[in-house]
């Protein structure tokens, strides 16, 4: 960290509120993204099972999970072409780093960083960063990065939808059981 950035400028409640509030839109943002994310990872992993049972299969599985599930599932999967494997792979790869951001951001305290007298706002923010059995650590975020994780998401994810409809869609449109049947007396 530079001198320079150790300097903080005072701000007033209003700019401090503006900040804070800028900061939320920015997470809420990528948290957003990545639901979207989340969603077509589900239908990629539902499609590559190929199953009517595979919608309960995928619910509740968490990002890392729907990411390796599909990995592993594309694989082996018989009815895809190894172009078509590749690309697949290399789509769930490009994930794996944007979800390690995401989950610092989302899951972190995010607060503005020091920042130089020269300027209005702070160009970023600082992500106190804690994960299993590990100790705190603080990573800096700018807001520019934010932005673009969150469009980054929302690229990949439609990278994976167009995969899904160009590859698999008779899978994708496969009936599902998503409620156990009634049962009359």
């Amino acid at each position: 960290m530079t001198d320079d950035l150790l300097t903080r400028r005072p701000h007033t409640p209003e700019e401090q509120e503006a900040l804070q509030d800028r900061m939320s839109l920015l997470v809420g943002d990528v948290a957003r993204a990545s639901a979207v994310v989340e969603l077509h990872l589900r239908q990629l992993m539902q499609a590559l099972i190929d199953s009517k049972y595979a919608e309960v299969t995928t619910a509740g599985l968490a990002a890392n999970e729907l990411i390796e599930t599909c990995a592993a599932l594309a694989k082996i999967n018989r009815e895809i072409t190894e172009a078509q494997r590749s690309e697949c792979l290399t789509h769930l790869s490009a994930l794996k780093p944007l979800y390690t951001r995401r989950n610092q951001l989302v899951h972190g305290l995010w607060a503005p960083a020091g920042m130089r007298t020269d300027q209005d706002e702070p160009a970023e923010a600082l992500a106190l960063v804690s994960k299993r059995r590990t100790a705190t650590k603080a990573v800096n975020i700018t807001f520019v990065e934010a932005e673009e994780l969150a469009r980054s998401l929302r690229e990949t994810g439609m990278s994976i939808f167009r995969w899904v409809c160009g590859a698999l869609l008779p899978q994708l449109q496969r009936e599902q059981v998503t409620a156990a049947p009634e049962v009359t007396e």
